[in-house]
């Protein structure tokens, strides 16, 4: 269940972040489409991941965008890591 939410609140924060990037509305973002196909290119993942980094308060290793090419992806291989449930786990608890 926790690693549910916290997939969740990763999917939310890249289609954000990405929506932003991009200039374009949020439900704009298909989460199962490659970062490639939405525009991003590998000077942008970078940026990406280590914005993310800041955000979950750990390092995400760049490469992880050609590991896990879509939001979807990326955002289950993110939620399966301990350490980032623990940090957006407490993180919901306190809001």
């Amino acid at each position: 269940m926790m690693q549910e939410a916290v997939e969740h609140q990763i999917s939310v924060w890249l289609r954000a972040y990405l929506a932003d990037l991009l200039c374009v509305r949020m439900d704009e973002i298909n989460v199962q489409a490659p970062f490639a196909r939405l525009g991003l290119d590998s000077s942008a993942g970078i940026a990406m991941t280590g914005t993310l980094s800041e955000w979950l308060s750990q390092e995400v290793d760049p490469t992880v965008v050609y590991d896990y090419p879509s939001i979807a992806q990326l955002s289950a291989a993110l939620a399966r890591d301990e350490q980032v449930q623990r940090r957006l786990g407490a993180e919901k608890l306190q809001s």
